[in-house]
């Protein structure tokens, strides 16, 4: 039996929503898994594990701050032992330039003794920039669902899986790392409006404790990493986002079949890449279905 620890981060639930179902995925395959949210206090033994996989959601084609400072401080194999290591990460657009984002960490991660063997980007809906429509964000976290299990047996059985990445790809994602600082500086830029009810989730979801109250008045520090659980969450729709207010989106989605058709008011956004990136999951899996049938005709 393989023993797995995935480590992830998620902002508004995406990424946790698609480890969770790796889990689940891992399991019928007959491993045994332990989840940590890198929100919470690491205190795990890395010797303990087969292999490791490490999740989060792409930030400015980069893995946020707090992924990077995490894999930093993970602690380092025995002289001359590698462990395989997988990356699953999501964003709201399926743009190659998106795989450059786990060059960072799979650098960390090779000096610590792990070898990254299988990659994987999945779409998931925005928490910022624009809302995706219910049919899309059924559409996206459908074929998550139907592809997860064929990856999760790629990663179990050892057969490798990377991504391409773009030409100069290093050096784009050192450049775009400036997201990290820039957030830092924007953060500080959060106001909450009269809709306020004073509820205070922002100040107990935030991952880096950047939100405080004093005499009644929220406080935005400088330590923010732009993950938008602040706003995206807000019942009220309270949370003023600095620079970005017009990308804000605010409210969970629905991942279910919508019942009633919605107006897309992006439909030509990226629509090639979104057309390539679903037409290639649903020809994966028809792949292992045809693959499954025909080892039991034998």
């Amino acid at each position: 039996m393989k023993k797995i620890l995935i480590c992830y981060f998620s902002g508004t639930g995406n990424t946790k929503k698609v480890v969770f179902k790796a889990k689940e995925c891992f399991e019928e395959l007959g491993a045994e898994v332990t989840v940590h949210n890198i929100d919470e206090e690491f205190s795990l033994n890395l010797e303990d594990y087969d292999m490791l996989g490490i999740s989060y959601p792409i930030h400015a084609f980069n893995a946020p701050s707090n992924v990077i400072k995490f894999v930093k401080g993970l602690t380092k194999l025995e002289k001359g032992e590698k462990k395989p290591l997988f990356i699953i990460k999501n964003s709201g657009e399926p743009l190659a330039i998106n795989n450059i984002s786990s060059l960072k960490i799979r650098s960390i991660l090779k000096r610590k003794g792990f070898v990254l063997n299988n990659e994987y980007h999945y779409c998931m809906p925005y928490n910022m920039i624009f809302r995706h429509t219910d049919a899309m964000a059924y559409r996206m976290w459908n074929s998550v669902i139907g592809v997860l299990p064929i990856d999760c047996r790629e990663i179990i059985e050892g057969k490798k899986v990377k991504l391409r990445y773009i030409p100069f790809g290093r050096f784009m994602a050192y450049i775009m790392r400036i997201e990290h600082w820039g957030g830092r500086f924007n953060g500080k830029k959060y106001k909450v409006n009269e809709n306020c009810i004073n509820c205070q989730l922002c100040v107990k979801r935030c991952p880096t404790h950047n939100i405080t109250v004093e005499d009644g008045k929220f406080k935005f520090g400088k330590n923010c990493l732009m993950c938008m659980r602040c706003s995206f969450h807000c019942p009220k729709n309270a949370i003023k986002i600095g620079w970005f207010e017009n990308w804000k989106v605010n409210g969970a989605y629905n991942f279910n079949s919508p019942e009633e058709t919605e107006e897309d008011k992006h439909k030509r956004y990226c629509k090639k890449s979104y057309k390539k990136y679903f037409s290639r999951i649903e020809e994966k899996i028809k792949r292992y279905s045809d693959n499954l049938e025909k080892a039991d005709e034998k």
